[in-house]
């Protein structure tokens, strides 16, 4: 018998230009002349830690100067470093990024449902994007500032509008129609914390733990650990299993007909 469901510990490590990103220089702040120009803001700030080489390859596809009143031009203020290295830095190296992936396979890769709209040529596409980091930026940015225990910011829902901040010891866990999907949390959630959580419903201790159906939706109540009626299993195994290797054993029993007792969840 075969496992009827995979529960996924992945890690939301976060995107480029999707999280707030700091440079390991102290942040200054932009005092130069209002309105904000190109020429003000190259003057205000420098690019810190980059490869000349990468600099290069991002200033021949979107030009300093030009790219910076197009920033400009969506009524964005460039505050200080941190915003300087997402705009300049983070966001152009993405849509590059994005572009090369367009250009390998343009057929495939477009039309493009993004959010909910359809775009059918780069162009279109990349405005799109930029916008739509440019806002994830900005909410994260301002969920740090409200709450300095933010870490990062979880973006929900079918159009990815619901801004969820979250402190570091936090895991988002999928509990869609069949059972529970891939989990999402920082480097120091494991393993078997998950497996606690949706098999005994055992949260760890310190923990915040975020709960959405298949749509990403925020559920509003603790949703039921997984049970061997949903796994197909027989009634009489023992149940929750501790871990994974105990239910890779209670799998292996079942295959073997050492339990008789079919469960029917049907």
């Amino acid at each position: 018998m075969k496992i009827k469901m995979s529960v996924v510990l992945t890690f939301s490590l976060c995107m480029v230009v999707s999280c707030v990103q700091t440079t390991k220089t102290p942040v200054t702040k932009y005092e130069g002349p209002l309105p904000q120009t190109p020429e003000t803001i190259l003057r205000a700030f420098t690019f810190d830690n980059v490869s000349i080489e990468w600099l290069q390859a991002c200033n021949e596809r979107y030009p300093p100067m030009k790219w910076i009143q197009r920033i400009l031009d969506k009524d964005i203020v460039f505050e200080d470093t941190n915003d300087f290295h997402q705009y300049m830095m983070l966001l152009r190296s993405d849509l590059m990024h994005l572009e090369r992936i367009y250009i390998s396979d343009p057929e495939k890769w477009l039309p493009k449902m993004y959010f909910g709209t359809i775009y059918e040529d780069w162009k279109s596409f990349e405005d799109a994007h930029i916008d739509r980091q440019i806002w994830k930026y900005q909410q994260t940015k301002a969920a740090k500032l409200a709450d300095p225990t933010v870490v990062y910011v979880e973006f929900l829902g079918h159009d990815g509008r619901t801004v969820l901040p979250l402190p570091e010891k936090s895991v988002v866990i999928k509990r869609g129609m069949k059972g529970y999907g891939g989990g999402s949390s920082n480097r120091k959630f494991t393993e078997q914390q998950m497996f606690d959580i949706v098999f005994k419903g055992k949260h760890p201790w310190g923990w915040k733990v975020v709960y959405t159906d298949d749509m990403g939706n925020i559920l509003p109540k603790k949703p039921p650990p997984i049970s061997r009626e949903e796994l197909e299993l027989p009634a009489d195994v023992p149940w929750p299993p501790k871990n994974q290797e105990h239910l890779d054993r209670i799998y292996e029993d079942v295959r073997k007909g050492r339990y008789k007792n079919i469960g029917n969840n049907r």
